[in-house]
């Protein structure tokens, strides 16, 4: 998901949920989770953005950020 994020020029939500993972792998499982979910819902966020991207890689990261939510939300 951060490298299609990178690719449609989204450095935003690239760092945001490159911090996620960083939190997780270093063993900062809940604040991992804490972050993804604060990414999805309310004005403004991730759920709202336009992506620039060709219809292949868009239902990629539509698929992906599904996947990434219903995991965080399941494990928080």
């Amino acid at each position: 998901m951060i490298t299609l994020l990178k690719k449609c020029d989204n450095d935003h939500w690239a760092k945001w949920f490159q911090i996620a993972l960083d939190l997780y792998q270093s063993g900062k499982v809940s604040k991992s989770y804490s972050k993804v979910l604060g990414a999805y819902g309310g004005m403004g966020s991730f759920n709202d953005v336009f992506w620039n991207l060709s219809k292949q890689q868009h239902d990629r990261l539509e698929y992906l950020k599904g996947a990434v939510w219903t995991y965080a939300k399941k494990h928080s």
